[in-house]
């Protein structure tokens, strides 16, 4: 059977090596390193200019309101999760531009009902079109 139209190819496989996959594990995390940096750097300033106080300790439950802490936690993991994905997204495209491919970790393999019916119609098609040249040529 041949094989789903989102799957790798031999020619792919060609391109892709395994340093590349580490490679990919360096960028990603590098990436993840400078956006948690970024992202608390951030939280910690914008919650200073906002607020006027220090960040709230956790842990500090004499001289910290609770809804402080909570609302700085609720800060601070909105901007993490969005410099994650952004500096994993520049990180991919720039990898991206570098080898011509995804990384094989971020390359989307499975295939839906309706993309693997379209696959298999087309590959009755196929098959059909190759047994009518077939007997023209024979």
């Amino acid at each position: 059977m041949a094989k789903a139209a989102n799957e790798p190819t031999q020619q792919d496989d060609h391109k892709r090596s395994a340093l590349g996959g580490m490679v990919w594990g360096l960028f990603s995390i590098g990436s993840t390193v400078v956006g948690t940096k970024l992202a608390t750097s951030l939280a910690s300033k914008g919650w200073k200019l906002a607020t006027g106080k220090s960040v709230p300790v956790k842990g500090d439950y004499d001289n910290e309101k609770t809804r402080d802490v909570v609302a700085y936690t609720a800060l601070s993991s909105v901007l993490l999760a969005t410099t994650k994905v952004a500096a994993e997204r520049k990180a991919a495209e720039y990898y991206r531009q570098s080898t011509g491919h995804l990384p094989k970790a971020l390359v989307h393999t499975r295939l839906s009902r309706d993309e693997k019916k379209q696959h298999k119609k087309l590959e009755k098609a196929k098959a059909k079109v190759e047994r009518k040249a077939k007997k023209l040529t024979s």
